[in-house]
């Protein structure tokens, strides 16, 4: 068994919704209306972390289609 240095090696990792909204805030970026509207409406639908991010880049992927 290896020590860890605690460097990820291209690991990703998942931060929350509130982590997430914590650094944009400090960024300057703002949800839009709808995107706000629409992570409300899959935090409530009860679909899991996969489902609600699948839906999230559906979304963004067929707007840019639409251009």
């Amino acid at each position: 068994m290896s020590k860890s240095d605690g460097k990820t090696t291209g690991a990703s990792r998942t931060i929350g919704s509130k982590a997430f909204a914590a650094i944009s805030a400090v960024e300057g970026l703002k949800l839009g209306r709808d995107s706000r509207a629409r992570l409300d409406r899959l935090r409530s639908s009860g679909l899991g972390g996969e489902e609600r991010r699948s839906a999230v880049r559906e979304a963004y992927r067929s707007a840019r289609n639409s251009k």
